[in-house]
């Protein structure tokens, strides 16, 4: 039987590699269920959803009618599944099969393989969450961690002038990475490699130059370290080095660079630009208090083939402590933390972060739960000036600030006496503020104000619960000021215990403008959903779904002809 199952194993890599470089995408298989015995299964849903639009607005292109027909099946063969899914609605049809999209992540014991299209992280600053259409592999054997893929980062999109794609236009991209790891109990410790590289051949037509586009290669590597001592201390380190070629068409800089060790060891060329980073942390955490210092530096122009985006030329210091009182009743934690760019001067723009907060929470356990926040960002950017020999625009040398700061609070009362009858009353406050300075002087500046009452009402013997609200926002800017507040209500109810649930709301709102009342709205919706439970196991399951809305503008809300909108659901699905 083991033998049988390395066969399958053996067979879904060798599919794998050709996947890598077909136009196959790669469901989810454990082969510790895999054997002969279990023959053929099947199993899947089908819901029919349809959408009921009306409106005032002739203007409002809007269909007032949408179905969409969804149905999945997944077939299992010796405990391999195979997904079929179709989807078809009156704007749109998609149809997809495992043999034109096919993924399977199959796994045994310790291994764990990744065929076709999937996404794996093994560095924060070398594969980072990177989409690939092709193989990998994860083997945690003990303590050990070992992972690896290959395949297909980009696929190759030439240049149409009908479409005018542009901004999509790309070469070939493929990439390998590896990870070997060691988790140990008091400590873990890492090594990952990726590469990728464009391929020079797979774009054959005419490339434009607004594309900016040219064929790269990429070289990243990292190690980290990981330990606990003293029982409340722990260390992090971890430091990463890429090697990026921007246009491997350069021929004129393809000449190979000995200055360094490095340089030797990655082959540099002269086109290939080196940059690192580097992220440190040392931390203490007993039971009553706990504290974390943390320092990043991102070298200017780091960057990888395997993520989608990284952070550069910055660096960052963060202070945490927390503290927990009262058998953890009472918990308080802070942050404070400074960032800054231009690591090295040559930029025309300094730019600093200053990014502090703090969090008080207590729960008393059953009556009583209280939350408040508080955050501080501030940012500071200096222009440097720009010296032509006979004119000096002064606004080249002008400094900037901004500020934002937000506080915010909740409470929550159970005044329930009762346990079949639960009461709740809530408030939630909170300010922001949002201020510009320019050479000290305040050029814009925009306060908001939030606050919430709810109070809430559960009879569970019945099923039945209701609740009530009120909602302000204020808002006050450098050139006007709004108020948008009012009541709303919700009341639920279950039926055939539990089988149907219904529930209805109603919200009224009004807007002010510059002290001047700009009309209001009027929001209600109705929900309700009916499950058909089967008698045993291996029948079906149905369920309906209803979902209405409907809103009502009121006063100077009304736009031309636009006086209501209404939106309606309607939705049924089976599962087999």
């Amino acid at each position: 039987m083991i033998r049988k199952k390395l066969y399958v194993l053996l067979g879904i890599l060798l599919f794998a590699v050709v996947a890598a470089h077909a136009d196959i995408t790669t469901t989810s298989q454990n082969l510790d269920e895999f054997s002969f015995k279990k023959g053929f299964k099947a199993n899947g849903g089908l819901s029919l959803s349809n959408d009921f639009y009306a409106g005032s607005d002739s203007l409002v292109k809007r269909d007032p009618y949408a179905f969409y027909l969804n149905g999945n099946l997944n077939v299992n063969l010796w405990g391999i599944a195979m997904p079929f899914s179709f989807s078809l609605s009156n704007t749109q049809r998609s149809y997809t099969q495992p043999f034109n999209r096919f993924k399977l992540d199959p796994r045994y014991k310790w291994v764990h393989l990744l065929v076709g299209t999937n996404v794996m992280s093994l560095g924060k600053y070398t594969l980072s969450d990177h989409d690939f259409n092709g193989v990998g592999v994860e083997l945690t054997p003990g303590n050990w961690e070992i992972s690896g893929m290959y395949g297909r980062l980009n696929k190759a999109v030439e240049y149409d002038p009908v479409k005018d794609n542009v901004g999509y236009v790309c070469y070939k991209r493929m990439g390998y990475a590896g990870k070997v790891a060691y988790h140990g109990k008091t400590g873990s410790y890492e090594v990952t490699f990726f590469h990728g590289e464009d391929k020079e051949n797979s774009l054959t037509g005419y490339i434009p130059e607004e594309c900016f586009m040219a064929p790269r290669k990429n070289t990243a590597v990292s190690a980290a370290v990981t330990q606990t001592f003293l029982k409340y201390f722990n260390v992090h380190v971890e430091y990463a080095l890429s090697v990026y070629n921007m246009n491997l068409l350069n021929d004129q800089l393809d000449t190979v660079v000995t200055t360094t060790f490095i340089d030797k060891i990655f082959h540099r060329k002269q086109s290939e630009k080196m940059t690192d980073a580097f992220n440190a942390s040392l931390g203490y955490q007993g039971k009553v208090f706990g504290l974390s210092l943390q320092y990043e530096r991102i070298a200017p122009y780091y960057s990888s083939l395997g993520g989608y985006y990284f952070n550069e030329d910055e660096q960052n210091i963060t202070v945490a402590p927390n503290l927990k009182l009262f058998d953890g009743k009472l918990f308080m934690s802070g942050n404070f933390g400074l960032q800054y760019n231009n690591l090295d001067n040559d930029r025309s723009t300094d730019t600093r972060h200053v990014v502090y907060s703090a969090n008080i929470g207590y729960n008393s356990g059953k009556v009583w739960n209280t939350n408040l926040n508080f955050s501080n960002f501030n940012t500071y950017t200096k222009v440097k000036p720009i010296s032509y020999p006979y004119y000096t625009n002064a606004l080249d040398s002008l400094n900037y600030y901004q500020v934002s700061r937000c506080i915010s609070m909740t409470n929550a009362f159970n005044i329930g006496g009762e346990k079949k009858v639960k009461e709740m009353i809530s408030l939630t406050t909170s300010y922001q503020c949002a201020n510009m300075l320019t050479e000290d002087k305040l050029t814009s500046y925009s306060d908001f104000y939030n606050g919430s009452l709810n109070f809430s009402q559960q009879f569970e013997e019945i099923a039945l619960g209701w609740s009530a609200y009120f909602n302000a926002n204020y808002c006050d800017a450098s050139m006007t000021n709004s108020l948008y507040y009012g009541p709303g209500a919700a009341l639920n109810k279950s039926f055939f215990e539990g089988k149907l649930s219904t529930s209805l709301s109603v919200a009224y709102n009004k807007n002010v403008v510059k002290d001047r009342e700009d009309g209001g709205l009027l929001n209600s919706g109705l929900n309700a959903s009916y499950t058909i439970k089967p008698e045993s196991k291996k029948a079906p399951t149905h369920s309906f779904t209803l979902s209405s809305g409907f809103t009502k503008y009121l006063a100077a809300m009304v736009t031309g002809d636009n006086k209501f909108e209404s939106l309606s659901n309607l939705t049924y699905r089976v599962n087999f």
